[in-house]
């Protein structure tokens, strides 16, 4: 009998250094709590944190937030994060970028 489970997908931190960075295109100035909710990547600091050394550019700022404690509602800064720039993709340097075309034979 075969087992009907297969080994779960290894979720890459370049995986999700991508995700949360197609997110932040989308959703510039979001909270760690709106990127984990969309992008389910475990711990949303440590990625953020390992994303300037894959050659992202984050922005941190802060943005005033209504936070519902014990018993009640206050607003208190809350951090955010942007994305500034993604990794520049180098071409090959050793694919020509065209057939080369020679006379007939």
């Amino acid at each position: 009998m075969t087992p009907t489970t297969t080994k779960p997908h290894q979720d890459t931190r370049t995986d999700q250094a991508a995700r949360v960075a197609d997110f932040l295109e989308l959703n510039p100035y979001s909270t760690g709590k709106e990127i984990d909710a969309a992008c389910d990547v475990g711990s949303v600091t440590k990625v953020i944190s390992d994303m300037p050394g894959l050659d992202y550019g984050i922005a941190r700022a802060w943005r005033w937030c209504d936070v519902s404690c014990a018993g009640g509602e206050r607003s208190r800064m809350v951090r955010t994060y942007a994305l500034t720039y993604r990794p520049d993709t180098q071409p090959d340097l050793f694919t020509p970028l065209c057939k080369p075309t020679y006379p007939p034979s």
